[in-house]
């Protein structure tokens, strides 16, 4: 039994937000939110990064599916994510948390001043019991989308609020060493101690039809997060494990890592 408390950020993918149509799914969310309030009531620290917002805009705009033009993507996130944010005030508020919305590009990384202020930001959030959640600043990105989804985001958060844990939260459930969805034998990976050459070569980059981020982009963020020295899990958001259970040790995904997490499943 882990007893640590742990600064954990939960990025949870539009995969694990959206129904077959590609709609916001109200229960999918409620779930997440009942499972992170698990991790608070524990004594955990979280920080929520949530995609989303383009996938609950876009059927708004007309479109039948995910739009692929930059304006179409902007226009879907400018509409989507407050519709996004209202349902997570809405569904923590029912266990008397508040929310608090920050919209982040790549420049607040790369600039001190912006970084400072976002750190200072987080921290007051997080000291006040406030759940801060994370999204890119999609509507006014110069590029696509400038992270080009928001495992890399989770990541740079994970780095900038000294995180002991990122859980990448999708709707494969690990790391394997080929397709899974085309390879009915194919072989999940549990545990790595680092992020490999060979690793990074049989990652896929296709992901769900309302996502963006595949397996390739998560190995990436990974890799990014374990320079920070974060652990990393990437595995299934709905599960019949809960996320207390993962960061026990006992998630069906991939841990990726020496950090402190696996220091103590390795002694439990």
């Amino acid at each position: 039994m882990i007893t640590k408390k742990y600064r954990i950020v939960i990025k949870i993918g539009s995969s694990s937000l959206t129904d077959q149509y590609g709609f916001l799914s109200q229960k999918k969310l409620e779930h997440h939110v009942k499972e992170i309030i698990k991790l608070l009531k524990a004594g955990h620290e979280v920080v929520l990064v949530s995609s989303g917002a383009v996938a609950a805009g876009f059927h708004l705009l007309g479109f039948e599916e995910r739009p692929e033009t930059i304006e179409g993507k902007q226009a879907a996130a400018a509409i989507g994510q407050g519709l996004l944010i209202q349902a997570y005030s809405e569904a923590f508020q029912k266990y008397h948390y508040t929310v608090a919305q920050i919209l982040l590009t790549r420049n607040d990384f790369s600039n001190q001043k912006q970084y400072h202020y976002a750190y200072r930001t987080l921290s007051m959030l997080i000291k006040h019991g406030i759940i801060a959640i994370i999204n890119e600043n999609d509507t006014v990105a110069i590029d696509e989308l400038t992270f080009g989804d928001n495992d890399q985001l989770s990541a740079l958060v994970a780095g900038l609020i000294h995180a002991d844990i990122l859980l990448l939260l999708t709707d494969i459930d690990g790391l394997y060493y080929s397709d899974p969805r085309t390879n009915p034998n194919a072989k999940k990976i549990t545990y790595l101690e680092e992020i490999t050459s060979q690793i990074e070569d049989i990652a896929s980059e296709n992901g769900s039809k309302f996502g963006t981020g595949g397996m390739k982009s998560k190995i990436s963020a990974a890799k990014l997060a374990l320079s920070f020295g974060v652990g990393v899990y990437i595995g299934k958001a709905i599960t019949k494990y809960s996320f207390l259970d993962i960061i026990q040790g006992q998630g069906e995904g991939t841990y990726i890592g020496r950090s402190l997490l696996h220091q103590e499943i390795s002694e439990a």
